[in-house]
């Protein structure tokens, strides 16, 4: 499965043609994220067809995570970096390469049967997205997640934050992964997260004992 990108971009244009914006001189990307989060649940509907038939797909022995990002901040983000605590991406999937506003990438990862080497087993990774806050400084949404193995704990995780771009570093051994482990792990299945103008939010939603659903949002205000 390669990964898919589903919704129409909010753009400049799309906003020009709607009657609360036809005669504003200048449209930021604050307006065009306010505009791609109040059409977020008409995406979430194409999503969700796929999803259903996605899951049919994912192999009932082994431990698998359908994670969905949707893109609310008003510009285009692009993938930075990824963190795999245990587990990978899917055989044929990977993050999406850009995300449109107003869009929602969908991807999946799959576990391991073996416990992980950083006190992780199952599926459990993150992800990181740089966007811009309302200030136009560029900052990243870290989003990550536990889908553990044993069916004696289905406490599936999420957390999310966000920092200044580059905090989270694209090198395996950066002690923020470290950080990043310890506070997934302490975390439930929701997770919230604002700063500087930007929100993030996560909520994991286990189907079955081996497959477990991931949203997340990205919102700047």
């Amino acid at each position: 499965m390669a990964y898919k990108v589903f919704g129409n971009p909010i753009t400049e244009e799309t906003l020009k043609g709607m009657p609360e914006y036809a005669n504003k001189s200048i449209i930021t990307h604050v307006n065009k994220a306010h505009v791609a989060f109040s059409t977020k649940s008409t995406v979430e509907a194409q999503v969700r067809e796929y999803m259903e038939n996605l899951q049919k797909q994912v192999p009932g022995d082994i431990v698998s995570t359908i994670g969905t990002i949707y893109n609310a901040t008003g510009d285009i983000v692009t993938f930075y970096t990824n963190h795999d605590y245990s587990g990978k991406s899917a055989d044929g999937s990977v993050y999406p390469v850009t995300i449109k506003n107003g869009q929602c990438g969908v991807f999946l990862h799959g576990g391991t049967k073996e416990m992980g080497t950083e006190k992780c087993n199952g599926s459990c990774g993150a992800v990181v997205y740089p966007g811009r806050n309302n200030n136009e400084e560029v900052c990243d949404w870290m989003m990550s997640w536990s889908n553990p193995i044993s069916v004696d704990n289905l406490d599936n995780k999420v957390y999310t934050e966000i920092a200044e771009h580059g905090h989270y570093k694209p090198y395996p051994k950066d002690p923020v992964w470290i950080e990043i482990r310890e506070k997934l792990l302490q975390s439930g299945s929701t997770s919230k997260y604002i700063w500087k103008g930007c929100e993030s939010y996560m909520i994991s939603t286990r189907i079955s004992n081996s497959i477990v659903v991931v949203d997340a949002l990205m919102v700047v205000n």
